[in-house]
Formats: structure tokens, C-alpha cells, sequence
């Protein structure tokens, strides 16, 4: 090695721990503290929060309403809860068929959508659970047609609008119920109602259906009427009734028993089955 690199190599020694030291007084110096200054430094544990339990709530049950469906074109009468069919029965119907209007004394059965307006035990019938003919529509049609008078009308609607029944002695008739067949005929579970096209426009069930349609409905049960059935022609309505029925009032106190006391002198026919 030259006389001169042993010369610089001899001034780094003796220079190096000089600049460490120049480097060492630039640096801060660290503060020392105690353990509990530390300590009191500590951020706190990050604890989640909880939320409370979320609870379900199921919104109420919405009641199933008990509703009667009578189809007159293969005379069936239908009970369901909700979209659940509960019951089939047989059913006869009126004498000159079923239609959406209908007068006083003409033997149609009304179609249209009506409710229970109450429920009557022991009649002649077993329980007749009355109609609430007429509604609305055959209101306006019977005023329309000059079949009844203002009066008669705002006198329907003022009771329909109360949840009332409205009056049945209108010219548009009244009285128009479903109910059984009377005690003249068997209580027997598997009875049937007499057959056919025969009431003055009710709906008859057996005796024994009649008492368990009767559990099932209350004052308000929504009834609907469906399936338009063409009547008799070539005579008038009175002209086509059975002997017996010549003379019936439009009410659920007569035209039975009447058609009965026929049947039995041997007066009048058969109750006749529904014609094409």
C-alpha cells in the first residue's frame, strides 16, 4: 500500500467517531416516563356492539270469512272459508228459473250478491236465513223500469247503507232466503232436498243440510247467486205455476206449504226438474 492511502486511511479512523458523535447530538433524545404513564395510555379494548334480538312479528291473521256460492245451473250450494271449500249441497231452486232481475210473485230466483240479514229457527222451514234482496242493482233497475218509485227506492238504499235489511213489500218482491224443506220431510243426514226447479224463488236445502249451513253463517254472511237459468214460456208467471202455487204471496210462509197441500190432494205435479 502507498505511503499516501495509509496516510487518508489513518484520518477516517480518527475522523469517524467524531461524526457519529455529530449524529448522535441531531437525534431527540427519548423521554423516559414511569409505568403508570404508559399504563394510563392504553386505548381501551374495542368491544362490538350488540344489538337487542330482532323479534319476528307475524302481522295478525286476517279472519276467513264464511261465504256461500249457489250455482242454479247444476242448483249446488257451495259454503267456503277463506279460498277453502268447507261443504257441498243440493239445492232446488225457483220455479221459473234463476235471473238477475226479478218482481213480486214471478218464481225467480234473484242472481246477484247479497248477505245474511238474519236467522230464523223453528219456521215452517227449520231455519230460513233470509236475503238481502233486493240490493243496490235491483234497486236501480226497479227504478229504471218504473217497477217502484223513488220513495220505495231511497227507502232500499237508505237500509242497505245502514247494514240493515231492506223491505221486502216492494213491487220488486221480498222475502227470498235459503232454508229447508219442512217437517213434512225426513231430518235424516242422508236426505236430500226434493229435486228441481219448484220454490217461489228461494233456495231449499234438506232438512238436514238447512240446520248445518245454519252453524256455519251469521247476520252479514256474504251469499253470491250465480248462473242465469232461463224460465218458462209461453204463459205468464202465474199461468206457470203449479195448481197449488196459483194464489202464493211472495213469502217464505206460504208457497211451500201450499205446493204440499197440492201434492197431497193430487192438485198439482211434481216439482218439475230444471229444462234446458
Amino acid at each position: 500500500m502507498s505511503k499516501a492511502a495509509l496516510c487518508w486511511r489513518a484520518l477516517w479512523v480518527c475522523a469517524f467517531p467524531a461524526l457519529l458523535a455529530g449524529c448522535a447530538s441531531q437525534m431527540p433524545q427519548a423521554e423516559v416516563h414511569s409505568v403508570a404513564w404508559y399504563a394510563a395510555r392504553i386505548p381501551p379494548p374495542v368491544i362490538p356492539t350488540v344489538s337487542a334480538p330482532t323479534v319476528s312479528v307475524q302481522p295478525a291473521p286476517v279472519p276467513q270469512e264464511v261465504h256461500i256460492v249457489v250455482d242454479t245451473r247444476d242448483r249446488q250450494l257451495r259454503i267456503y272459508k277463506g279460498e277453502s271449500l268447507l261443504e257441498t249441497f243440493p239445492v232446488a231452486i225457483g220455479f221459473n228459473g234463476a235471473a238477475p232481475r226479478r218482481t213480486r210473485g214471478d218464481d225467480i230466483t234473484p242472481v246477484g250478491h247479497y248477505r245474511i240479514g238474519y236467522v230464523r229457527f223453528g219456521t215452517r222451514y227449520g231455519p230460513f236465513m233470509l236475503l238481502t234482496y233486493p240490493n243496490r242493482e235491483d234497486a236501480r233497475w226497479g227504478l229504471r223500469e218504473g217497477i217502484i218509485n223513488q220513495r220505495q227506492y231511497d227507502a232500499i238504499i237508505t237500509a242497505l247503507d245502514r247494514g240493515e235489511t231492506p223491505p221486502q213489500n216492494t213491487p220488486l218482491g221480498g222475502y227470498i232466503g235459503i232454508h229447508g224443506m219442512g217437517p213434512q220431510f225426513s231430518d235424516d243426514p242422508d236426505s236430500k232436498v226434493f229435486p228441481g226447479r219448484w220454490t217461489a224463488g228461494c233456495v231449499a236445502l234438506s232438512n238436514w243440510d238447512a240446520r248445518q249451513l245454519a252453524t256455519l253463517v251469521r247476520v252479514g254472511t256474504p251469499v253470491e247467486i250465480v248462473g242465469q237459468v232461463p224460465g218458462y214460456r209461453g204463459s205468464t208467471p202465474a199461468e206457470r205455476r203449479p195448481a197449488g202455487l196459483q194464489s202464493v204471496a211472495d213469502t217464505p210462509e206460504k208457497h211451500l206449504d201450499d205446493l204440499l197441500a197440492s201434492l197431497q190432494h193430487g192438485a198439482a205435479p211434481a216439482p218439475q226438474a230444471a229444462r234446458p
